[in-house]
């Protein structure tokens, strides 16, 4: 008997520093071979958002273009990663009668419920970017993961929307659009990173996922195995950067390999009496700075991320529940002492989440830096192994993504 050949799958991470493409397949034992890894600098984007479309292609075209080199395959499709600032999300429910109880529910009873579970009232310029359901109802007994086949007359569903900008969503795709790609899906970075580094028991026990990008800072918050809030914090890693090249006025350049090279969270372990070597803007001139003070610049913006994320928490749906812990990923996460200013803000355990599960380049890709594209990678793998009517397993629902394409397309080209 032959076996089924996987499906190659194309994950595209469009940030603010980075343009990342990532190719792989599933392993028969459910791992993720990774073929080809392509990055370039990202130019053209600010916080998320497209402010010079033909910089932003082409960042995506070299991108693409070495990750299919080092695969030795040619990408057409690809599933893309979306954050920034315009980002927002709420919870929604959907009633449906099942007609016959007899004959169990169906994919198409589940179609029918997340259908009414997305219309809810936006803003003309607001698209309803994913519907995820978090649970659903049978007859008013919760916590039903996958409904099908189970006996009521009446279902229900609890679900998560996350909404775009469709100004902002349709100017990415018209990128990717232009670099010669075609979109199978779109989902929240967040969202995506977490598929690549929590497990189910994270997932079940309750986290907040914050993914610390280059332009925003992106919360995800778990519990009961599914998400329950979502959110963007218009700030991140460039954040302090540009506060590193204000405080000791260098370039950004330069500024950037100073944080990457000497900045802490936790200036108060860091000898006052240690001095790094810099060139200021002007004069380019090498001189000695206090290294205790660039970790204070550093410490005291991503103090501020943090306490915004924490006063976002604070203000949604889920100020309440307990959690397990914080997962931090994105490049900012590998920064020394990070994970223990996360305990101090959000008196909880914190550590650093990282792409589990891969094989292929993985010495290359298992970092918080790819989290996001490993995710979509791995969206995309499963999207392809179910009905393309009906994602489970608290997936998005594919017709949801379909619409999205297909009205950015009319707003976009017709």
């Amino acid at each position: 008997m032959r076996k089924r050949r996987q499906p190659i799958v194309t994950g595209l991470d469009i940030g603010t520093t980075k343009v990342c493409a990532i190719i792989g397949h599933a392993d028969a034992d459910g791992a993720l071979t990774v073929l080809g890894v392509g990055s370039h600098p990202s130019q053209g984007l600010k916080k998320g958002m497209v402010v010079d479309i033909e910089m932003t292609v082409d960042s995506i075209q070299k991108a693409v273009r070495e990750a299919e080199q080092v695969a030795g395959v040619s990408v057409k499709q690809v599933y893309v990663g979306i954050a920034g600032g315009h980002i927002s999300s709420t919870n929604s429910k959907g009633i449906v009668e099942i007609p016959n109880r007899q004959r169990g529910v169906t994919e198409q009873d589940c179609q029918r419920v997340l259908e009414l579970a997305r219309k809810i009232t936006v803003p003309h310029d607001i698209e309803i970017l994913q519907v995820i359901p978090q649970e659903y109802v049978l007859d008013g007994q919760p916590g039903i993961k996958n409904p099908v086949g189970m006996t009521c007359s009446i279902l229900e569903v609890r679900a998560h929307v996350v909404l775009a900008a469709m100004t902002s969503a349709s100017n990415i795709m018209r990128c990717i659009k232009h670099a010669g790609l075609q979109t199978c899906e779109i989902m929240l970075e967040s969202l995506a990173s977490a598929v690549a580094i929590l497990g189910e028991h994270e997932k079940d026990l309750g986290v907040i996922l914050i993914d610390i990008g280059g332009g925003t800072s992106d919360i995800a918050v778990f519990s009961g195995g599914t998400v329950k809030f979502s959110g963007v914090i218009p700030l991140g890693g460039d954040s302090i950067t540009n506060d590193i090249a204000y405080g000791l006025k260098v370039n950004r350049y330069d500024a950037e390999n100073i944080k990457k090279k000497h900045a802490s969270a936790l200036p108060g372990e860091v000898d006052p009496d240690e001095k790094i070597e810099i060139s200021d803007v002007l004069k380019q001139e090498p001189h000695l700075v206090s290294r205790r003070f660039l970790c204070e610049i550093t410490e005291a913006r991503l103090e501020q991320i943090f306490m915004m994320a924490k006063d976002m928490l604070d203000k949604s749906p889920v100020r309440d529940r307990v959690f397990g812990g914080v997962v931090l990923t994105g490049g900012t996460s590998l920064m020394h002492g990070i994970t223990r200013l996360a305990e101090r803000i959000f008196e909880l355990p914190a550590k650093v989440g990282m792409p589990q599960n891969v094989k292929g380049l993985s010495g290359i890709v298992k970092s918080p830096i790819y989290s996001t594209c490993i995710g979509l990678v791995l969206q995309g793998i499963a999207t392809q192994a179910v009905s393309p009517a009906f994602y489970s397993n608290g997936s998005i629902f594919g017709r949801l993504a379909h619409r999205l394409r297909k009205a950015i397309d009319w707003y976009l080209f017709d």
